[in-house]
């Protein structure tokens, strides 16, 4: 598994973002945090949108892959219902 500290600092803001939009679309109030945070991404120029799809597709999958190359179940905070 990647570890925090070797993800591209653009990419792990992005992933962030991504998870603040699918919490905003589920309809799920967005805290103060969230809600600064996307302020501050949205002012990023290295947060691109094509990053941000990325990091959709990244919590919309149902599998990732451990250190081993093995798929495991992916368990994530985020419920996403497709509407």
């Amino acid at each position: 598994m990647i570890t925090r500290e070797k993800l591209d600092p653009s990419w792990h803001k992005a992933r962030v973002a991504a998870r603040i939009w699918l919490k905003a679309k589920q309809g799920r109030p967005l805290s103060a945090r969230d809600k600064r945070l996307a302020r501050v991404f949205a002012d990023d120029p290295a947060v691109e949108d094509r990053l941000i799809e990325q990091g959709v597709a990244y919590w919309r999958a149902p599998w990732m892959l451990d250190s081993h190359g093995q798929r495991i179940r992916r368990v994530c905070n985020v419920v996403d219902n497709r509407n």
